[in-house]
């Protein structure tokens, strides 16, 4: 039986090596430019057959996967005048992988399921390294026969960990983030303390990740001396969190302070 052939788009900092690896694996990668040229120039050496357009993407894929910034940035390369969405074949899968509400994909796979379509949204957990090293977790949502189909490619990538239905993989990311986050926000907050009573900051750090309240944040990512404001990405992963809450009807007043830890001072 041949082998899938790949639609890529989002070849930013996750896509490109993701990309890459399937590339080297001898799958057939078909992408197009989606905000800059310099990823798929550099993938051409590879082997990255380039379209003009999403759309022209989709007239090839069996399995279309994005990883854009959002859900906006979605909607534009698969519904936008140019997206994919009105040209894959019966039976193609998009495989959703930017992190984005389980609301949206659970609406795009009614849509695409009225088109012979499926759906499988597929967020991922592991950051650049895991992508180039292809140690990732997939946290996917949907049909468990959709994602056996894509279990070729998704062993590339990484370790594929089924959710549930469609939009499940959503929530494990952004439980997931809203996790690493606050642990981040907290961790920033008591070196602070510690500090201010004259602890060696990387003393505090060496001892605490010895210790009981040692995390994957603690020993995985340098701290900054003094707490920082958060970077776009963090504000859009706990807004999200926020989000699905209150269409739950769930508080979540840690997550909320998590996020206003790193607004900035008026």
């Amino acid at each position: 039986m041949p082998r899938p052939t790949i639609g890529f788009i989002g070849l930013g900092a996750m896509g490109e090596p993701m990309a890459e690896r399937l590339l080297d694996a001898g799958h057939r990668v078909v992408g197009s430019v989606n905000r800059s040229r310099d990823a798929i120039e550099r993938l051409a050496a590879k082997g990255i057959e380039e379209v003009a357009t999403p759309r022209e993407v989709g007239e090839h894929a069996d399995i279309l996967m994005t990883i854009v910034w959002d859900e906006d940035q979605t909607d534009r390369v698969l519904r936008g005048a140019d997206g994919a969405l009105s040209t894959l074949r019966e039976g193609a899968i998009i495989v959703v992988m930017s992190t984005m509400s389980p609301v949206y994909c659970q609406e795009l796979a009614r849509e695409a399921e009225s088109r012979g379509l499926h759906v499988v949204d597929c967020p991922v957990s592991g950051l650049v390294a895991g992508a180039r090293e292809g140690t990732l977790t997939l946290m996917a949502g949907g049909d468990a026969a959709t994602i056996d189909r894509c279990r070729e490619v998704f062993d590339v990538l990484g370790k594929t960990m089924h959710c549930g239905g469609v939009g499940a993989g959503q929530a494990m990311k952004i439980g997931n983030n809203a996790i690493v986050l606050g642990t981040w926000a907290l961790i920033q907050e008591v070196r602070e303390v510690v500090g201010a009573y004259g602890m060696d900051l990387d003393r505090f750090m060496e001892i605490l990740n010895e210790s009981t309240g040692r995390s994957f944040v603690s020993k995985s990512f340098p701290m900054p001396r003094r707490r920082i404001t958060w970077p776009a990405m963090p504000v859009k992963d706990l807004s999200l969190c926020l989000a699905v809450a209150r269409q739950l009807g769930i508080e979540a007043p840690l997550v909320q302070a998590s996020l206003d830890s790193g607004q900035p001072e008026d």
